[in-house]
């Protein structure tokens, strides 16, 4: 088996719900399940450029209110039998403030078998591409 086949339908599909979860409000204001999503060495880029870590993460995404992401086009790609990568155009709204981004996530399966997001990048959507590709 290639590692083009190493994770089934159905682990992707686990992965983009896990992706899917870190957009949920509910999960987002939990610490806690923030946490247990975020890998022990997360890194992320935001869509402003600023780089956090897993503590900078845990610190802020539960501190947002009235904020809300809608998810498109997302699909994943198989790095390894342990790692995936999810892209996906998203519209985050927080009142009357509008921002589209392209993310991509990679995922990493960690020795006791659960799935935690190591890194994270957001680029402002300037409508130039699509998801497509």
């Amino acid at each position: 088996m290639s590692h083009l086949d190493a994770l089934t339908e159905q682990e992707c599909r686990q992965v983009e719900a896990l992706e899917r979860a870190l957009l949920d409000p509910v999960v987002r204001a939990d610490r806690s399940q923030v946490d247990a999503l975020l890998a022990e060495d997360f890194m992320e880029i935001g869509a402003s450029g600023a780089v956090f870590g897993k503590r900078a993460a845990l610190d802020a995404v539960p501190a947002e209110r009235g904020v809300s992401f809608e998810a498109r086009s997302m699909r994943t790609r198989v790095v390894t039998q342990d790692v995936a990568c999810v892209v996906y155009a998203a519209t985050r709204t927080h009142g009357t403030d509008v921002r589209r981004s392209l993310r991509s996530s990679w995922w990493r399966r960690e020795a006791d078998g659960h799935w935690r997001m190591v890194f994270h990048q957001g680029t402002p959507d300037t409508g130039l591409g699509t998801m497509d590709a």
